[in-house]
């Protein structure tokens, strides 16, 4: 059975001066921190901010540097902020980096489904020069499976990409790219797969490995450098000297020797 996830960001920045010594940043998290410009006060002595609250939560006071990082990598991208930055009453701290909380164009996820052969989602807000990135999640890094050509409706847009689960839990997300640099990242999506884990023998190789069903597999040497790329059921690995190399399988790294 496919997983649906449905909603509906409302992916933009917003500045509201709440009163003549604070000043409240509300969007939607784009995978950045935030950089503020901190300068003194009149008296050249005190810099300008007081506090930074972050959703309600003071997480930094008594800055005493012209600039500062608000760190916001504890939220997932897309999450709803809320930046209040309270200040003295002849200064005012600015925003280095604003396009990390800002949508420009209203650009929003709007649905995802997901099941055992495809990922459907759909997306509103496209520019026609947008890239789309399709990752997963593999080795513990967000790999990118492939760059799709982004349709470029500002009402609907609808993708399709064929799926090749491993076995156990999947994760995948999209990443739009506009060509002024902006990322707009989707939630994170899960698949569980129900296929056999893969195992693979010999582990002392004299020329070949044997895997217990096709997949795609890479070989890499003890600094990571990829050495060995495809799909199937059987590796020759004749082209190997002898030494200890690293298997990539089913999102799992397996170690052999070479003999």
């Amino acid at each position: 059975m496919g997983i649906t996830l449905c909603f509906l960001l409302v992916n933009s920045f917003f500045i509201e001066n709440t009163s003549s010594q604070s000043f409240i940043i509300t969007g939607n998290y784009q995978g950045k921190n935030l950089y503020v410009q901190n300068p003194f006060t009149s008296n050249m002595k005190d810099f300008c901010t007081d506090e930074v609250f972050l959703n309600e939560v003071k997480i930094m006071d008594n800055i005493k540097s012209s600039a500062y990082e608000i760190d916001l990598s504890a939220l997932t991208p897309n999450d709803l902020v809320n930046i209040k930055i309270t200040h003295k009453d002849d200064c005012k701290p600015k925003i280095l980096n604003s396009q990390v909380i800002r949508s420009t164009n209203n650009f929003i996820f709007v649905s995802f489904n997901i099941d055992e052969s495809e990922i459907k989602w759909t997306t509103k807000g496209e520019k026609k020069n947008n890239r789309v990135f399709v990752e997963q999640f593999l080795y513990n890094n967000w790999i990118v499976l492939k760059e799709l050509p982004a349709k470029g409706s500002a009402t609907s847009n609808t993708y399709f990409y064929p799926t090749n689960h491993n076995s156990g839990l999947n994760k995948y997300r999209i990443r739009v790219l506009e060509k002024d640099g902006n990322s707009y990242y989707s939630k994170t999506f899960e698949y569980m797969a129900t296929l056999p884990e893969v195992t693979f023998f010999p582990k002392r190789v004299a020329n070949k490995i044997y895997l217990s069903r096709a997949t795609d597999y890479e070989i890499v040497d003890g600094y990571g450098n990829p050495l060995l790329k495809g799909k199937g059921k059987e590796i020759t690995c004749d082209n190997l000297t002898e030494g200890v190399y690293y298997l990539n399988i089913d999102n799992k790294t397996e170690k052999f020797l070479k003999k």
